[in-house]
């Protein structure tokens, strides 16, 4: 089957690409309209914030790139350009190998995210063999180089331990390492840094951009702090009610917001 592609994504470093997306939720005697025309773009080696309050949409576009989005999620019209490829176009039995080799995502809990009944190990080695036709010991080799890449201590030892016996940043670690263990084109970061302490969250965001500086990825940071967005985006789209309000670069936001949703979020910060 042909999928419907676009070449001067590509040529642009554009990595994601959503086009009027529409997305409701069918719920009894209504339909929610969750995501509202929205167009967004995310560039290699750059970090994109989409930021708004809860309930604004912006997790809900996260699941729609990921193509995990609810049973009662209903996408009404738009496309999502990911490395080129509408994803929408494709048939779901291709789509979920082609999101898996070209994107990643991170939760905001990174102690629900992970199997409780798995090692960091295993869950690693896991991730690696669904994508990889090698040995369990060349998928060892793999997970343990993964928890160096992210600056884990003691990796040998770390592998071997189960997620609570860990604490919360360093879930969040070994999250982004299964996320980001075939170095995807995009990195979706759903609230990464909320369950943690300041100092937890420094080190996060620092992995982050550690990424997208040294693989070229290009990271969707979606967020509601605007503290964390000042002072790691590069561009940045405002959220209201399904609908983006305001984009534009990191000091265009700031420095010189236009829209009174924008204004307000601001005004909370001080």
């Amino acid at each position: 089957m042909q999928y419907k592609t676009d070449r001067r994504v590509q040529s642009e470093n554009v990595i994601l690409d959503i086009r009027n997306l529409s997305l409701d939720y069918i719920m009894p005697g209504q339909n929610i309209h969750a995501v509202v025309d929205l167009n967004l773009v995310a560039r290699m080696g750059k970090i994109t914030a989409l930021i708004g309050e809860s309930g604004s949409g912006k997790s809900t576009v996260a699941l729609a790139i990921m193509g995990i989005q609810n049973r009662n999620a209903v996408i009404s019209s738009g496309e999502i350009y990911l490395a080129g490829t509408d994803i929408l176009s494709m048939p779901k039995k291709d789509l979920r190998s082609y999101i898996s080799n070209h994107a990643g995502i991170i939760f905001q809990d990174p102690v629900d995210s992970l199997n409780p009944l798995l090692t960091v190990g295993e869950q690693l080695m896991e991730t690696i063999l669904m994508h990889e036709k090698i040995t369990k010991k060349q998928a060892c080799a793999i997970a343990f180089n993964q928890l160096l890449a992210v600056s884990l201590p003691q990796p040998e030892e770390l592998m071997k331990k189960y997620p609570f016996m860990l604490s919360g940043g360093m879930c969040q670690r070994v999250t982004i390492a299964i996320a980001s263990v075939f170095h995807p084109l995009l990195l979706i970061a759903d609230e990464p840094t909320t369950a943690l302490d300041v100092t937890v969250q420094a080190q996060i965001l620092h992995q982050l951009d550690l990424m997208r500086k040294r693989d070229g990825t290009a990271i969707l940071l979606i967020t509601h702090d605007l503290g964390v967005v000042a002072e790691i985006a590069d561009y940045v789209y405002i959220m209201k009610d399904g609908h983006i309000v305001e984009s534009g670069t990191v000091d265009d936001i700031f420095c010189d917001p236009q829209h009174i949703h924008t204004r307000q979020l601001l005004a909370g910060m001080l």
